[in-house]
């Protein structure tokens, strides 16, 4: 399992509490008497909120997001890769003739893809109008955004393969290529290390509206992702040469559009934000690339301290339904979700762990295949509920629901679940011992 507890999470907004006692339960009451009785409960109430990551790191993760994708309940995500270049290492002799076969974009698919990859592609490759720079904090990320040519430099139509080992070589302009090869072979200045990024500021890929329907990730590398100049020297036989224009994968990013026309979140804030899950049509959400995640609550939890002289928690579960409808075999369940411990001030104080206390505890997937919506992921939070019970004020917690990071800034993973008043709504099942004297 992933440990995730890092400080990532730290400045994350937080979320609203819950309830537990059902006035209306008998469980127990048949009972013999004694000085306890167990209460079983599942009716508890859990309140459900969502919020939106201010922005996403999206430099430096060794991938780049490129494509379109339209979620039944959330809108349209796209994404672009945008890849600065480095100055290449070219040992050519400048008293060698040269002639240049092809300048291609070398593009190695990643392992993660969304939506259906039987259906076609079209990318446009475009040049950068302007230098790539970091924010002064060393970052860029998924909102970050470079001028570019309007005009593609290359088109490409092709069905993605991901994790194939298989590379997608797309032909950039012949005077492109000629123009780097004269220059590089001239030992030309423009393009010594210090001076390259100032003579090609690099490439942006950038899905087509129109044909795209599936994302897939591209591996950013030495190689990945690279551009190749292959060339012969022309000598007595010819002799056939390439040259490797290698990624500034420091500098390397994609960015990330999010259509939310039609959605319950048009006219929303785009950050900064809390929604209650009553304005998202009774649903929590869950969205990496856009960034979204939920706060779950459990303000009544104190209510049961009324039914006996001591009352102690015995266990909890929580199970969470995603709905049907929003996965399917071309938009995967994640098969991990985490819940972390956040206090009155919406900061990370702990993670809810394994029942040996080691490791973040990852919602267990099980899954239905006959009857969908018999699928849920499960949380043995007893331990949090036992540390609860009692608390008031600055001492109450809530829960924080959320993917790991790099399913936050390397994929689009999402997860849409309902509240206690939804479609499949969200299950707390509570036991509690009530002691009548001691």
């Amino acid at each position: 399992m992933n440990k995730i507890l890092i400080p990532f999470w730290l400045f994350l907004l937080c979320g609203s509490l819950f309830s537990c006692y059902d006035e209306s339960n008998s469980y127990g009451n048949t009972l013999v008497d004694s000085a306890f009785r167990n209460i079983t409960v599942d009716s508890c109430t859990v309140t459900v909120a969502s919020t939106v990551i201010d922005s996403l790191e999206t430099t430096g993760q060794g991938l780049a997001l490129v494509g379109k994708y339209t979620h039944p309940v959330w809108g349209t995500v796209s994404a672009s890769a945008y890849i600065p270049y480095s100055a290449p290492s070219y040992t050519t002799d400048a008293d060698e003739v040269v002639k240049l076969d092809s300048l291609v974009l070398a593009l190695s698919y990643g392992g993660y893809s969304l939506g259906d990859t039987l259906q076609e592609m079209r990318l446009s490759i475009h040049r950068l109008q302007e230098k790539i720079f970091l924010n002064d904090n060393g970052y860029l990320y998924n909102n970050s955004s470079f001028g570019y040519d309007p005009e593609p430099v290359a088109t490409c139509t092709f069905r993605p393969k991901p994790g194939n080992t298989e590379r997608l070589e797309i032909r950039l302009p012949d005077e492109l290529g000629e123009d780097m090869l004269t220059r590089l072979h001239s030992r030309n200045d423009q393009v010594s290390s210090e001076r390259f990024e100032d003579y090609f500021k690099g490439l942006v890929v950038v899905p087509d509206p129109d044909v795209c329907r599936n994302v897939v990730s591209f591996s950013v590398g030495d190689t990945a992702s690279a551009m190749i100049l292959y060339y012969r020297i022309e000598d007595a036989i010819a002799e056939e040469a390439e040259c490797v224009i290698s990624p500034n994968t420091e500098k390397q990013f994609y960015h990330v559009d999010h259509d939310r026309a039609g959605t319950d979140m048009e006219g929303l804030p785009s950050k900064k934000i809390e929604v209650s899950s009553g304005e998202l049509n009774n649903r929590g959400v869950l969205f990496g690339g856009i960034g979204w995640y939920s706060l779950l609550g459990f303000p009544h939890l104190n209510e049961i301290l009324q039914q006996g002289e001591r009352v102690s928690i015995e266990s909890g579960y929580l199970k969470i339904y995603p709905e049907v409808g929003t996965w399917s075999e071309f938009n995967a369940l994640p098969d991990s979700i985490y819940l972390y411990i956040i206090d009155e001030n919406n900061v990370v104080t702990d993670a809810v762990t394994d029942y040996l206390g080691s490791e973040v505890q990852s919602g267990t997937l099980v899954k239905d295949e006959s009857f969908r919506e018999n699928t849920y992921y499960y949380f043995d939070i007893s331990t949090f509920l036992q540390e609860e019970l009692g608390a008031f004020g600055m001492y109450k917690h809530s829960l924080r629901l959320v993917f790991n990071e790099d399913d936050y800034t390397q994929t689009f993973r999402n997860l849409t679940f309902s509240d206690q008043q939804g479609k499949s709504p969200i299950v707390l099942q509570l036991t509690y011992k009530i002691y009548e004297s001691y």
